[in-house]
């Protein structure tokens, strides 16, 4: 019995480290996607919506040694690819799915050791959940 609850708990720490490896990377993928992406639609939307003046402004303001436009397109082809690129980066890495698996099995592992610690289940019906749960995590080792 104490042989699976230690087997438990350095599962739950296995799973704690990944979720605090991963979690803020997820996070900052996730935002420089979408900060990325609102930002190249703005500057791609400006001559779009406000026209010649808006140009004109800009212009007035920045004094820049090339057309206005070319530098709103330039910013917002950067922006939109920092986006695709936060974007591919996670999902190719399925890093929110796995998270999201890591802290249910987690749940369940905690589930686990309470009802093992309160001899609320057989050893091997605890034996074949663990397995079963573990599983679930097995990208984590």
């Amino acid at each position: 019995m104490q042989d699976l609850l230690n087997k438990i708990n350095s599962k739950r720490d296995k799973i704690r480290v990944f979720a605090s490896k991963h979690g803020p990377k997820n996070k900052l993928l996730l935002n420089v996607s979408i900060i990325c992406g609102v930002v190249g639609t703005a500057l791609a939307g400006i001559p779009a919506v406000g026209g010649t003046d808006a140009i004109e402004t800009i212009k007035e303001v920045t004094k820049p040694g090339l057309p206005v436009w070319q530098f709103l397109c330039i910013g917002a082809a950067l922006m939109t690819r920092a986006a695709t690129i936060a974007t591919s980066m996670r999902s190719n890495h399925d890093t929110g799915n796995k998270l999201a698996k890591a802290q249910v099995c987690d749940a369940k592992l905690e589930m686990l050791e309470l009802l093992l610690k309160s001899n609320q289940i057989d050893a091997k019906q605890a034996i074949e959940k663990y397995g079963e749960y573990s599983t679930e995590v097995a990208f984590i080792e």
